[in-house]
């Protein structure tokens, strides 16, 4: 029956409730574990009042707000309350003025259809899926992305991580960022709807296909684009790798995906043991266990590292010890021989041991443009060689010598030894 109450809104989280219940009266239904709650915008302030059920024998389930007003259905106590009879808490009487619908982002469960799983995390999984919608009166099925809670997690923290992402995701509105179409957040059921990206990973495309320096180019910018957006409002990424992004190959367009990590903040203070991706950390974030938008600019050009490296891992098979030593100084990932000189001296600005001197994404962005640019028109003639691209299109410095250029693609010191393990993720080891 609760299900079937238009103004039920499921798990919907506290801080997104005062965002639909804007006038005075304004109410909903929600729940929160086991408990059901009448959540009301009552003089400015947002109230919850706890419905009680109790077995009232034959005659079926009583519900109440308070002792006076009982039902033995939820839709005759909202229609009791609704019609002047006030609920009486401890300090005030508190009318239910308005029943606020479902939000347009709120999709029920009988909507989807899951098709086969595409991928897992940690705690979730994104499965390809079916949402079945309504444009007026007519039917319609969209293939879509969504991601899910595992089964065999039973973890209260983790439910409330993707209900916060998803939260977050819908926020966002850009082309180059994965779009939210909305979400399932019943008792039970916690999915986040997402389109449905068809090319997969940027990793694995770049690594599975032959890409030209001129998409390459394309990609990064993409990125930097997304990246930027989300910056400007207000949040970090805290995740940027290309296996986080995802290819539209109908575009041939780069999107920033995957916001577990994401906060609307300009500086996230790391916890005790909390997993970073240790090949994408800046160094700084090691010793301060501050995260910010200069972090994010060191991963982005780690990300630029992967495309051109055509999907390798950063740092090979170092270990995570090796590589929190290693970056505190000198170390950074080698770059491939075919590597354009103009895009190493770009990163290795985004790898600045000092964070307040890396450059900004519109500067990277503009940097990039210039060097797809070039690289088109140096196609379109033919005058490049295999192995030589323009110079002093980024920023390079032209007239260098072949041997300074050679130095250059090394672009940072390597540590000799072969270790054991190649993990993707450690732990803080703050104490």
């Amino acid at each position: 029956e609760l299900d079937d109450q238009e103004c039920y809104h499921g798990n919907i989280l506290e801080d997104e409730v005062k965002g639909i219940l804007p006038r005075r009266g304004d109410f909903i239904l929600r729940t929160q574990a086991k408990d059901i709650y009448a959540t009301i915008n009552w003089n400015d302030d947002i109230t919850n009042i706890q419905m009680k059920a109790r077995d009232g024998g034959k005659d079926g389930i009583i519900y109440a707000f308070d002792k006076k007003t009982r039902a033995y259905t939820i839709k005759d106590l909202l229609q009791k309350h609704m019609c002047g009879l006030p609920i009486q808490n401890d300090k005030e009487s508190i009318m239910l003025l308005n029943p606020i619908a479902k939000q347009a982002w709120e999709l029920r469960r009988e909507q989807l259809e899951l098709v086969k799983k595409l991928g897992e995390g940690a705690f979730g999984e994104v499965h390809l899926g079916k949402m079945k919608w309504r444009m007026g009166a007519e039917k319609r099925v969209t293939n879509v992305a969504i991601k899910v809670i595992k089964k065999t997690t039973n973890n209260e923290k983790a439910t409330t991580e993707l209900q916060k992402e998803g939260a977050l995701m819908r926020k966002f509105s850009h082309q180059n960022v994965v779009r939210t179409y909305g979400m399932v957040i019943e008792r039970d059921t916690i999915m986040v709807v997402m389109e449905l990206i068809n090319g997969g990973g940027l990793n694995d495309y770049v690594k599975n296909n032959k890409v030209s320096m001129e998409e390459k180019g394309s990609y990064a910018i993409d990125i930097a684009n997304g990246l930027a957006y989300i910056h400007s409002l207000n949040c970090i990424h805290r995740d940027i790798a290309c296996r986080n992004c995802l290819i539209d190959i109908s575009k041939k367009q780069a999107k920033v995906s995957d916001f577990g990590l994401t906060r609307q903040t300009e500086t996230y203070k790391i916890q005790p043991n909390e997993r970073i991706p240790i090949r994408w950390i800046a160094p700084e974030v090691l010793t301060s266990y501050q995260y910010n938008r200069a972090a994010d600019i060191y991963a982005y050009g780690i990300l630029v590292w992967e495309i051109f490296a055509d999907g390798a891992i950063p740092f090979g098979t170092m270990t995570n010890q090796q590589i929190k030593e290693g970056i505190q100084g000198t170390l950074r990932p080698e770059w491939p021989p075919n590597t354009p000189r103009d895009v190493i001296e770009t990163i290795s600005s985004c790898w600045s041991g000092d964070a307040s001197s890396r450059p900004q994404l519109n500067e990277l962005k503009k940097s990039f443009s210039r060097f797809k640019k070039a690289n088109i028109e140096s196609e379109t003639q033919d005058k490049t060689p295999q192995g030589g691209y323009p110079t002093d299109v980024i920023g390079g410095n032209g007239g260098k010598k072949k041997k300074e250029e050679s130095v250059k693609r090394k672009a940072g010191a390597s540590i000799k030894s072969k270790p054991k393990s190649k993990d993707k993720v450690g732990k803080s080891t703050r104490k």
